[in-house]
């Protein structure tokens, strides 16, 4: 079958359509954009044709289009060339669908989330430890009693919070709301919780930074002037340094200020554990618990009557 002037082999064809379709795009100015994105792009300024796919990304898409290459390219070709095109989920999927791949599973949203969402806080509600579920636009989507009780947050304090407020990043950015208070008192442990924080989202949503909820929702945390500061500071390239706290491991990232213990507030160090509701490393919901990171820690959990979760141990 020809496209063009070119032969292409009849097992690579749906795959040159959509790449041809999706270049044809691209050259029209309909580009998926992240705003977000670094300035150092990595990929630099292009001009979306077929040479420079080959020179920078597939070098044998000339042959295929001739007809010499009678299959599609293995799936880490088809996801570098769609990186490389900026592709949003859908596109993405395409391209793998027409190179006889398996697609991405979509984002979990409405009715389709329900299910596994309910099973999910069945589990937190059983958990012996403060602890809360996430999506994967880390929306805080429940809340157990131990973990309302640790950071004194009282049933009229959440239900005056905007439900779309119960962000995650949006809680340790916004002075606004409940915790950032207990949570800025060290704030060189705020800032790492952060940093940690939005390289956990970026790792994450790798793949949906051209999606427009996406797109949205940093839209929105960037008019809080914390978040500002430290987005674009945060690289997936660039591993996070551990600030030194005083402590022995460097697991321990968050210092916060207990409001209810007698005589006054105690600051406790919590050792954050992120547990998946399914087999893979980023099925979400997740839930996020937290744990006393030493003996001060255990004796305010104690105090306040949360469950210590399982037995500290150096």
């Amino acid at each position: 079958m020809a496209l063009g002037q070119q032969l292409v082999h009849p097992d690579c064809l749906a795959f040159v359509a959509v790449v041809e379709e999706l270049l044809a795009r691209r050259q029209q100015g309909l580009v998926p954009q992240n705003r977000w994105q670094l300035a150092d792009d990595p990929w630099g300024p292009r001009a979306w044709n077929r040479t420079e796919l080959e020179d920078m990304v597939y070098s044998s898409y000339k042959q295929m289009r001739k007809g010499r290459i009678t299959r599609p390219p293995r799936r880490e070709v088809v996801m570098d060339i769609a990186d490389y095109l900026n592709c949003t989920i859908e596109e993405r999927n395409r391209l793998l669908i027409a190179a006889d791949g398996s697609p991405i599973m979509p984002y979990l949203t409405g009715a389709a989330l329900t299910p596994i969402l309910e099973i999910t806080i069945e589990i937190v509600q059983q958990l012996s430890m403060p602890a809360f579920v996430i999506n994967r636009d880390w929306q805080m989507h429940y809340f157990n009693e131990h973990l309302l009780n640790l950071f004194g947050v009282t049933p009229e304090m959440l239900a005056a919070i905007d439900p779309t407020q119960l962000n995650v990043l949006g809680l340790l950015c916004n002075p606004d709301l409940p915790l950032y208070p207990q949570l800025i008192q060290n704030r060189a442990s705020w800032q790492f919780m952060v940093r940690k924080t939005i390289y956990g989202f970026k790792q994450a949503n790798v793949l949906c930074q051209y999606e427009p909820w996406y797109q949205q929702l940093v839209a929105e945390l960037l008019q809080l002037p914390e978040f500002a500061s430290q987005w674009p500071t945060v690289s997936l390239d660039k591993p996070l340094v551990t600030p030194n706290m005083g402590l022995e491991s460097p697991t321990i990232v968050l210092e916060a200020l207990i409001p209810h213990t007698k005589p006054m507030p105690k600051r406790a160090w919590l050792r954050p554990l992120l547990m998946s509701a399914g087999y893979f490393q980023f099925d979400f919901p997740q839930i996020v618990a937290f744990l006393p990171a030493n003996a001060e820690s255990q004796a305010i959990y104690a105090e306040i009557g949360v469950p210590l979760g399982i037995n500290h141990s150096n």
